[in-house]
């Protein structure tokens, strides 16, 4: 049997290890933020999606099979099926779904939040008592939440951290205060958040464009680093790389200025450049 040091497993291991590393970055981030079942719902839905628009730019004005869907996904065509008829009807309602069940508390906060709407149970809807079999918010996770081993503490302690709710603690009742769940910690947050997936999608757009280009049409792509950085060094270097990038930033927007159109539309190209500060701990 082949081993892994195998020139014909060496491109094999080289993708492996690149989508690992940044899979590993990303996940630890999205941690607390999306379940597992739903981030790998979401990448079977863009894979089936991304793969059937490759195959269509493949083979203008031909429909794409299931089969060669199959074979490029690895899926089999009854899931492909499931699939595409959640991309082509319902997307509207079926994403409002995803998006209130990406984890188990904003299932959770969906399905509160549905009931006060509705009206139902007795005196406050948005007031539940907890802590036995028969109360009301057991009960509301028991038709919520199907995953084994999540409790309602734990639960109430993320709701609480996010604040989803207020604690009573020695009434044992919980007050739901929001209308939709969100998982951010801080106001500012979202911002941040918006921002770095936005930095991390235009340099993989410019890494898909650089692998598939030719040399001379290749765009701009490179790092400038040292493995040999003193922790003691460190806010320094950090403050001194700062001051570079600020002024970097700067040329590029007065470099950038005198290319803009006075109109806005589709025909129109977003372009444009990066600056950012990175540092791991040599472990």
């Amino acid at each position: 049997m082949p081993t892994i040091s195998d020139p014909r497993f060496k491109e094999a291991d080289l993708l492996a290890r690149a989508v690992e590393n940044v899979f590993r970055k990303l996940i630890r981030f999205l941690v607390g933020r999306i379940s597992l079942v739903k981030l790998q719902e979401m990448i079977r839905h863009i894979y089936v999606e991304e793969t059937e628009q490759k195959l269509r730019k493949d083979r203008p004005g031909k429909n794409v099979p299931l089969t060669q869907l199959a074979l490029n996904t690895g899926l089999d065509t009854r899931t492909l099926t499931r699939v595409r008829a959640r991309l082509e009807t319902g997307k509207q309602q079926y994403r409002r779904q995803f998006l209130a069940e990406l984890t188990p508390e904003s299932a959770v906060v969906e399905a509160w939040a549905g009931r006060i709407a509705r009206g139902e149970g007795e005196g406050d809807p948005s007031v539940l008592d907890y802590g036995t079999d028969d109360a009301g918010f057991e009960k509301l996770l028991r038709s919520t939440i199907s995953t084994r081993g999540i409790t309602s503490k734990s639960i109430i302690q993320r709701l609480v951290a996010t604040r989803s709710i207020e604690h009573d603690r020695k009434g044992r009742r919980l007050r739901l205060l929001v209308d939709h769940y969100s998982p951010y910690l801080s106001d500012d947050e979202p911002n941040i958040i918006n921002a770095a997936f936005s930095a991390i999608s235009n340099l993989i757009s410019t890494i898909e464009h650089n692998v598939e280009a030719e040399q001379d049409e290749r765009l701009f792509q490179r790092h400038a680093w040292t493995f040999r950085l003193a922790p003691a060094d460190r806010a320094e270097f950090r403050r001194s790389l700062r001051e570079m990038l600020e002024q970097y930033e700067s040329a590029a927007v007065q470099k950038i200025e005198p290319w803009e159109s006075d109109t806005y539309g589709n025909e129109l190209v977003t372009a444009g450049v990066g600056f950012y500060y990175f540092e791991e701990d040599n472990k």
